[in-house]
């Protein structure tokens, strides 16, 4: 049994634990008052919270949970009346007017995990100093209100679907007879698409369709390794591309009409110049550390500020708030947009592939192609070791005594250290070496211009992390 007393912590997105270890009833109730204590800060009077939840094993029962501790403190709680996205969760805080939401999902972790994901009342991901204290007031009995609040429940689907459809140009979508696929993984995305596309002249296959705590003994993450049915299906179904979406939907993979997955290092950019080509917009463009270098070749193309963050989308969604983003990216398949949420969307970038591929009349993989001829190859891959236990910082220090002259050949021409280890070459090939923040693993990360020269890039980097495993083992 686990220690319901250990240290929870909150990290990229969330806390997480294995569901009757760490994450336990006792625990998620320590959690809901520690969040019902800060959220009596922000309004003293009765803070309004919406509370959601996934498909995963218990959701529901520790949504329930939640919602009675926070009521009991004195919050009003506004309670999804059935399974509902991560980012719908987000949309529900704006449109009720909260102080803060909550959502029970441990995104795209395995099924063995559950978590709690904090969102502020400008319905994106709370950011360090909110976590931190929270995590300061675990244990401590919150000062209520002195009355109790009230639990509602409530369909969030309403909301969220209105503000999509003010997004994505639905006239045009509508107008095209676009075939997909989608691939919820079992979690919360399921139904969405054939709901939102239902008016339109789009035909929605789908797999994976139905709720299920073990996720079809997967991994509910749209990255190649889980979606081999889902580029089956585009091909067997002849389709336009296949969009999957992880446990929570706030994650996008996409699969070709020829059945190809496309990594988030051609997906990102891709849905980039969409914009900045054929849709005029402008804006700065944002992103993570593990992104590549196609986006910031198409915004010096177009004349757009780029800035690169650390991995979490709450450090996209800081840029967002304070206004003149365009569009924001990270490499696990999480984009957003200046004038939307602060907040990623799978359902939302899934919509975005359909206008593209209605308004550009061709084929999915022509306008890769497009991208790729005019700003080069990208060729992604990611390798995923256990952490042994060792410390980011600790990590990154050893790293930074052994940074080479040249990997695979190529000589190094800079090291960033802000979020793990990145060494950039000279072709602007790049090698990541990053402690997960939401998983006990290790990620090894790189990106060049063909698959040869980042399997040895790759390579390099899979040597040196094995290495400190050894010693860190």
């Amino acid at each position: 049994m686990g220690n319901e007393k250990e240290v929870i912590s909150f990290g990229t997105d969330g806390w997480r634990g294995v569901i009757a270890d760490n994450f336990t009833f006792a625990n998620v109730e320590r959690v809901a008052k520690a969040i019902g204590a800060y959220a009596l800060t922000l309004a003293k009077v009765s803070p309004v919270i919406t509370v959601g939840y996934d498909t995963r094993f218990h959701s529901k029962r520790f949504a329930r949970t939640v919602a009675e501790k926070l009521a009991g403190a004195g919050c009003t709680v506004i309670l999804s009346s059935g399974v509902v996205s991560t980012p719908a969760l987000s949309s529900s805080v704006v449109d009720q007017r909260g102080t803060i939401g909550i959502m029970l999902s441990a995104s795209h972790n395995p099924p063995e995990f559950n978590g709690i994901k904090i969102k502020t009342s400008k319905g994106c991901s709370a950011p360090e100093n909110v976590t931190r204290t929270v995590e300061s007031l675990l244990g401590k009995e919150p000062e209520t209100t002195g009355k109790a609040g009230g639990i509602k429940e409530k369909d969030f689907t309403g909301g969220y679907w209105r503000r999509l459809k003010k997004f994505v140009d639905f006239d045009l979508i509508r107008k095209r007879k676009i075939k997909v696929v989608a691939d919820p993984m079992y979690g919360a995305g399921i139904g969405y698409l054939e709901a939102l596309l239902r008016d339109t002249a789009c035909t929605v296959s789908s797999i994976h369709a139905h709720p299920d705590p073990l996720f079809g003994g997967l991994h509910p993450e749209p990255i190649e390794e889980y979606l081999g049915e889902l580029k089956g299906a585009v091909v067997k179904n002849k389709a336009a591309a296949g969009l999957a979406t992880d446990g929570d939907a706030d994650r996008i993979g996409v699969v070709d009409e020829k059945g190809r997955y496309l990594t988030p290092h051609q997906v990102f950019p891709l849905i980039l110049y969409y914009l900045c080509k054929y849709k005029g917009r402008k804006g700065k463009v944002v992103q993570a550390i593990s992104m590549g270098y196609l986006s910031e070749r198409i915004a010096k193309d177009f004349n757009l500020d780029f800035e690169e963050v650390p991995v979490g989308f709450k450090f996209i969604a800081e840029r967002i708030i304070n206004g003149n983003i365009l569009m924001g990216g990270e490499e696990s398949g999480g984009y957003g947009y200046g004038d939307y949420l602060p907040e990623r969307d799978g359902i939302l970038n899934s919509l975005m592939i359909i206008e593209m591929l209605a308004e550009l009349k061709r084929p999915l993989s022509r306008v890769v192609a497009e991208v790729e001829k005019k700003y080069g190859s990208s060729c992604y891959l990611r390798t995923d070791f256990i952490n042994p236990g060792i410390p980011k910082m600790e990590f990154v220090e050893t790293m930074k005594q052994q940074v080479p002259d040249r990997i695979a050949g190529l000589k190094v021409k800079q090291v960033k250290d802000y979020d793990g280890i990145e060494f950039v070459m000279e072709d602007d090939s790049w090698l990541l070496l990053r402690p997960s923040g939401t998983e006990p693993v290790i990620r090894v990360y790189s990106e060049s211009s063909s698959f040869e020269k980042t399997r040895r890039i790759i390579g390099w980097g899979n040597r040196k992390v094995s290495g400190l495993r050894a010693l860190g083992g």
